[in-house]
């Protein structure tokens, strides 16, 4: 069976972007994107949420020589899941939205032969998730910053759950990736 992680980066002090909703703080050094690169080429499909699916939609159908020819090609190739109830169209090739009922949409997916999905922008996606009891695992990026505020990674009501650390890299950047299993 699939597993279904979170990757996403966050400030030290628990958010996504800052306050201007920006997200050029993260450390993306060539390291990491040889980790983005990889990370890509071992799953099958990405799960976003509503806005983050149409930022995202806005910006890699067209994305040029700033990005590695890996991460153009698995974006576009590569199946996107939106969970979104308002959404019922997507013009992103490879997309689809997951419906009223994304927790079994996910479910479905995850019981397919293949390899893991991983959720990949959305503080309020990754939040409702975690409600739906969907996530599997956890990969954190926390970045070395403060940034004061901005969108809190998780922001809403889910259970409790405990969480168990399962592996940690450090990158040169001092970003560091905390894998936890849920």
């Amino acid at each position: 069976m699939k597993r279904l992680f979170l990757h996403i980066n966050v400030s030290v002090d628990g958010y996504i972007t800052d306050p201007e909703g920006d997200i050029d703080w993260r450390f993306a050094d060539q390291e990491f994107q040889d980790h983005i690169d990889a990370l890509l080429e071992s799953i099958d499909g990405m799960v976003f949420g509503r806005a983050a699916f149409e930022q995202l939609a806005g910006y890699w159908p067209t994305a040029g020589d700033e990005v590695s020819a890996t991460q153009r090609r698995r974006m576009h190739e590569l199946p996107k899941y939106v969970m979104s109830r308002t959404l019922r169209v997507t013009e992103w090739h490879n997309s689809y939205p997951l419906g009223d009922d994304p927790a079994s949409a996910l479910d479905t997916l995850k019981r397919q032969d293949g390899r893991d999905l991983a959720l990949f922008a959305g503080g309020r996606a990754a939040t409702a998730a975690i409600g739906l009891g969907v996530l599997d695992q956890l990969r954190l990026v926390v970045n070395p910053v403060l940034l004061g505020g901005g969108t809190p990674l998780f922001n809403g009501e889910y259970p409790r759950r405990d969480l168990r650390l399962t592996d940690t890299r450090r990158f040169a950047s001092g970003a560091l990736l905390n894998t936890y299993d849920l």
